[in-house]
């Protein structure tokens, strides 16, 4: 048997149904890969509490059933706890209860028992038992009827725990401090010999109405006569209702006369020398 070694522990479960004399072949080939036949242990199924204990003791343990394991969750518990880590169960069970359904379905609900007690079951590539199945003929009328699945405790021990390192926690606050391995850039040498010129006064005049420092048609801001170096016209006051030369009582809260006496219309206000004076 390929997953046998020479050092190995090996206990063997028998159902009641069977007997040594049925199997001296393959005890034969059980024994062949040990060192001595104390390695090797049988139990049966009725006295099977006794031989498995809390301790992990055996590195392989081999089940022959006649027709199905009875109760399959408790068995693979115990099977659990007997088996040391990384040790193997093989389970040998007849199909032949099962004719009607679906073999299929039936050995992949096996497979899912053995994963949900904590079981790695091994693909038939992985362990080649074919020759081993023949010497079961005692047992089972037919190979084909044979249900065969091998699978590996984990590498850790039941129970078994870990403490985790997480480290210690690191700190992003940056230190006034810390030395800085990094050369600082001169900001001087980000300047070009532009940047540094003073500017004219001539480039910094822009329209009022464009931004742009051409005078556009029409322009009413004086950058057309500033450019050109003639002085600005000084704009004619023209009344929006046409009443202010009638006094205060007919002009409106914003009327550039307001206070101003009456007076004709196109008449240039002029105020007395004695209104400027203060008493």
């Amino acid at each position: 048997m390929t997953f046998l070694k020479e050092g190995d522990s090996v206990l063997l479960v028998l159902d009641s149904e069977i007997s040594s004399d049925c199997i001296t072949d393959f005890l034969a080939a059980i024994k062949k890969p040990l060192k001595n036949s104390e390695q090797l242990a049988i139990a049966s199924t009725k006295d099977l509490e006794t031989r498995i204990k809390n301790e992990s003791s055996y590195d392989s343990i081999v089940s022959i059933f006649k027709q199905s394991c009875p109760n399959y969750k408790t068995y693979l518990d115990d099977c659990l706890k007997a088996l040391k880590p990384k040790g193997t169960l093989v389970i040998y069970e007849s199909f032949q209860q099962e004719k009607n359904a679906d073999v299929r379905s039936v050995y992949d609900k096996k497979v899912s028992n053995l994963k949900l007690a904590g079981f790695k079951v091994k693909n038939h590539e992985d362990v080649d038992t074919k020759e081993i199945r023949d010497l079961l003929l005692g047992v089972y009328s037919d190979v084909d009827d044979i249900s065969e699945v091998v699978a590996e405790k984990p590498s850790f021990e039941i129970g078994s725990s870990v403490t985790l390192n997480f480290g210690k926690e690191k700190s992003n606050v940056w230190k006034l401090d810390s030395v800085v391995d990094d050369e600082l850039i001169n900001e001087d040498d980000l300047l070009d010999e532009d940047d540094i010129v003073k500017p004219k006064a001539s480039s910094l005049k822009v329209c009022g109405t464009t931004g742009k420092r051409k005078a556009c048609k029409d322009c009413t801001c004086g950058l057309a006569e500033e450019l050109s170096g003639k002085p600005a016209p000084d704009p004619a006051v023209k009344s929006s209702c046409g009443n202010c030369y009638l006094g205060d009582a007919f002009r409106c809260a914003s009327c550039p006369y307001l206070g101003m006496p009456a007076f004709k219309p196109g008449e240039k206000v002029v105020l007395p020398q004695t209104q400027l004076q203060s008493e």
